[in-house]
């Protein structure tokens, strides 16, 4: 979440392959001294890889993701949303709708959580009720 909210603060100027980049040396354990992450080396190197791809499968995917967000937030546009709501919603979209080795309820009840952390009072409903319609419209087609 924090690589997708990175790259959508960065603006159209930075190339996904950029953010990876940036993200990666300031916020892995053995460049940020700090450890902002709160990850050991170890379980960094777990989780690096899978969410590199996350982020990648979900950037490439961006514009049809982004249509069936703005389409499933009624009343709402993509333009008024946080920039935390839209990275979880786009990230958990993206699992939900391209990986199916991670279950679609998985996807949705993990962004709710992260909501928990990172969002604001209103961003666990809001994101709970946009993946629920979008889940609907995943299940729909199959």
């Amino acid at each position: 979440m924090g690589l997708m909210f990175q790259h959508q603060a960065g603006g159209d100027e930075l190339r996904p392959e950029e953010a990876v980049r940036l993200f990666e040396q300031n916020f892995a354990p053995q460049h940020d001294l700090e450890e902002a992450l709160d990850l050991s080396l170890e379980m960094f190197e777990i989780a690096w890889p899978m969410a590199k791809d996350l982020f990648l499968g979900a950037t490439d995917h961006i514009e049809e993701l982004d249509k069936d967000i703005d389409e499933a937030a009624i009343n709402w546009s993509i333009n008024r949303m946080s920039m935390v709501d839209l990275a979880l919603l786009r990230l958990a979209y993206y699992e939900m709708r391209y990986r199916t080795d991670i279950p679609p309820l998985v996807s949705l009840n993990e962004a709710i959580e992260l909501a928990k952390d990172f969002g604001d009072a209103y961003s666990t409903a809001f994101i709970n009720g946009i993946l629920d319609r979008l889940l609907n419209r995943i299940e729909v087609k199959s």
